[in-house]
């Protein structure tokens, strides 16, 4: 799915390129490569990004997706900073956005990042990014010319997002506990839940057209 939507972001990106997601592609392509990386981490022994003594950390890719993390905020905290024109609005995501480096630069004093998901920068950056989408909807839904529509690329992205980040403090939580992890299926969930996304994000290229730009 993040291939098929990478292709369909670029197939369509005449439709949005002069919008606040004129770079969405680049991080599509760069969730790929962070999936494909992790993958192969995971599996071979022979591909290890974590070298330290006594303990074998072959296959710990954490360090990747935690980087990757870091990446994505910022860039959807930027988004929505840069298309909501509300002033007060504007100050929440600034104030966000603040937060969450804040929380990326303190996390690793607590957990390292090299072997382990950064808890509480995970879980202010998906707040964070929540109260986004709701401020950007919140501010389409104050216009006379609300673009609601179908075709509007931004709200599909909103709500596929929406259909991940509440969960995903969570389920990297449960990722410390194994017997719940496996016993709830939480990968699984995990699973679904980026389907979703990604799959929501799909039927918004379809649908995106350039009368409406965001």
């Amino acid at each position: 799915m993040y291939g098929v939507a990478l292709i369909l972001a670029l197939a369509k990106y005449k439709f949005y390129y002069e919008s606040s997601l004129r770079y969405f592609p680049v991080i599509i392509g760069y969730t790929l490569l962070s999936e494909i990386l992790g993958y192969l981490v995971y599996k071979y022994e022979d591909i290890q990004i974590v070298y330290l003594d006594k303990f074998s950390y072959s296959y710990y890719n954490h360090l990747i997706f935690n980087i990757f993390d870091v990446v994505f905020f910022l860039y959807f905290f930027y988004v929505y900073w840069k298309v909501i024109d509300v002033p007060k609005y504007k100050r929440f995501i600034e104030y966000g956005t603040i937060l969450f480096i804040g929380s990326s630069l303190i996390n690793p004093f607590f957990q390292n990042i090299l072997i382990l998901p950064q808890l509480m920068a995970i879980t202010m950056g998906s707040v964070a990014l929540i109260v986004c989408i709701v401020l950007y909807f919140k501010t389409l839904s104050q216009k006379a010319d609300s673009n609601l529509e179908f075709n509007n690329l931004l709200s599909w992205v909103g709500i596929g997002l929406l259909a991940f980040y509440p969960f995903y403090p969570i389920i990297m939580f449960l990722g410390f506990y194994y017997e719940l992890y496996v016993k709830y299926h939480v990968r699984l969930l995990q699973h679904i839940a980026i389907a979703l996304m990604y799959g929501i994000f799909i039927i918004g290229f379809i649908r995106t057209r350039r009368s409406v730009l965001v």
